[in-house]
């Protein structure tokens, strides 16, 4: 559970997590990921689980998202991209879990997805992961475009 900054409410992790790794909106397939990681994770490492993890998703927690666009002019089409801030804790927590999932799918070092999610759930909680280094180049691209910003809604 990670409590919410704004209001008292707890946040349920391991259901957000089965969410993020359905397939197919099968949420049998994702409880099944999430044990064999659970199980992978206590033989690799002797350090407490749930604790681990939401320094993970801590780490890997972006505040802004980019929006991008198609703007049609005539017939040539061109991509807008707009910097969003994340508001709420819920969104937040949903993009980092999809950032590390993303970059665990793209790790083919390990024959197995919940292998790949382990490694890339240690890396991020010491901050050298795929994940992190995603997040921080998002950061700074939408820093660098700080004329955007100016007429960013609240």
């Amino acid at each position: 559970m990670i409590k919410s900054l704004k209001t008292n409410k707890n946040l349920n992790l391991k259901s957000k997590i089965i969410n993020t790794l359905m397939i197919s909106g099968k949420k049998s397939t994702g409880e099944k990921i999430v044990l064999k990681f659970a199980k992978q994770f206590q033989k690799l490492s002797n350090k407490n689980f749930k604790n681990m993890v939401q320094l993970a998703i801590i780490n890997s927690t972006p505040t802004f998202k980019l929006n991008e666009q198609i703007v049609k002019k005539g017939k040539r089409k061109a991509v807008k991209s707009t910097p969003i801030f994340i508001t709420s804790d819920s969104l937040r927590i949903i993009t980092s879990l999809k950032f590390i999932r993303n970059s665990a799918l793209k790790n083919k070092n390990s024959t197995q997805f919940y292998e790949s999610l382990v490694s890339e759930i240690l890396a991020s909680a010491n901050s050298k992961s795929q994940s992190v280094d995603k997040k921080n180049e998002l950061q700074k691209q939408i820093l660098l475009n700080k004329r955007y910003l100016s007429k960013f809604r609240w």
